[in-house]
């Protein structure tokens, strides 16, 4: 009789760069009570939503139900060069797209019902229903560069309300009884900027950083990572050292051994139906900063969760296929003229088909304006 052997988990207590880390492998039983010993409960959380609480739908459908495919296959050479202006400058590449890109150029005078219909229909993260219903108790509040009228409707749907989110917000005026946008923002919600707003937020509620937690994947930058008691969600590269949990699982359910306090999710946790929600990985760090080695592990776990997740989103209920033309459906029902919308885009947007680097460069000029005077604030 062959006896299967017990699966194991991996726990590790990171000492820092110098003096390297412990590897525990550990039965699930173990493995959930370990962690336990090196989590205290905060009183808020702080969470991301782009990349994080959901998995960049609505890029994609604007672009598949607004945009002519000419036009489309401008943003390709739009994010590409600005990503590399961004790197070598002080802008963020979110700043180029989502506050200069987007409401300027895409979305000017196209009406705000087709975007908030984007959102309704744009995919959450897997397990992120069930990670937002378990840590509901700590009014989680949410930070994203995602235009509102997107990020309210993944609120709605994760039974959030306006009250859990500060969002990047773009100027909109009245025209013929509906509401359109008018071009520049009104608030971008960058990685400094959710900073500032966390302290103000702490400061509201007379709380110290040892009763906060931030929670993300990398959407936010190192600088609020590393700046208050955080866990990072198969974090990126520069996260990784900066975050004092590192957390690897191939749902947001994964994070909920996180969230057991005094063994209160313990029956979920240990149950059959929570076994494929187990992370795989669990690094607490005491000091910031990691070895190679342990680096190079988590890249590993890193690439495994992620071929996971992306084997659930293809085969989920809801194929992006059918969204898209859900939303064409509902527009298409609506008051509003989506072929006319998607010709204002198109002839706004045609000057610059055969010359794009001009379309980087007007961007640039205009961001770096714009950011200049938005850091002012």
């Amino acid at each position: 009789m062959i006896v299967e052997e017990e699966k194991k988990y991996l726990f590790i207590l990171n000492h820092g760069p110098d003096d390297g880390f412990e590897e525990y492998s550990l039965s699930k039983n173990d493995f959930i009570r370990m962690i336990a010993n090196y989590i205290t409960e905060p009183k808020k959380v702080f969470l991301g939503l782009g990349d994080f609480l959901e998995i960049g739908d609505y890029n994609n459908l604007i672009d598949a139900v607004l945009l002519d495919q000419d036009v489309a296959k401008l943003e390709g050479i739009l994010d590409k060069n600005n990503r590399k202006i961004s790197e070598d400058g002080d802008i963020p590449f979110s700043f180029f797209k989502l506050a200069v890109y987007y409401p300027d150029f895409l979305l000017k005078d196209v009406p705000v019902e087709c975007i908030s219909t984007i959102g309704k229909k744009a995919r959450v993260f897997p397990g992120a229903e069930s990670f937002i219903g378990n840590i509901k108790k700590y009014e989680p509040l949410i930070f994203t560069a995602i235009p509102y009228e997107i990020s309210i409707e993944y609120m709605k749907r994760l039974g959030l309300g306006k009250a859990n989110l500060i969002a990047t917000e773009y100027k909109k005026a009245i025209s013929n009884n509906r509401e359109i946008y008018t071009g520049d923002i009104v608030k971008f919600i960058s990685g400094n900027r959710r900073s500032i707003e966390i302290e103000k937020k702490m400061a509201e509620a007379d709380l110290n950083e040892n009763e906060i937690l931030y929670v993300g994947r990398g959407e936010a930058g190192a600088n609020t990572f590393s700046s208050y008691k955080s866990v990072a969600f198969n974090p990126s590269l520069n996260i990784i050292s900066k975050s004092n949990f590192t957390l690897y699982g191939a749902s947001l359910e994964s994070l909920l051994v996180l969230f057991n306090f005094n063994s209160g999710l313990d029956d979920y946790l240990l149950s059959e139906d929570y076994e494929e929600n187990l992370p795989s990985l669990v690094v607490f760090s005491k000091k910031k900063g990691k070895t190679p080695e342990l680096i190079e592990l988590e890249l590993e776990h890193r690439q495994m969760q992620e071929n996971i997740i992306g084997i659930r989103i293809e085969h989920s209920e809801d194929s992006y296929g059918s969204l898209e033309r859900e939303i064409n459906v509902m527009l298409g029902a609506s008051a509003i003229n989506i072929n006319h919308v998607r010709q204002l885009i198109y002839s706004r947007l045609q000057k610059y088909i055969e010359d794009p680097q001009s379309l980087v460069k007007d961007i640039y000029a205009r961001a770096l304006e714009r950011y200049k005077n938005f850091c002012a604030v």
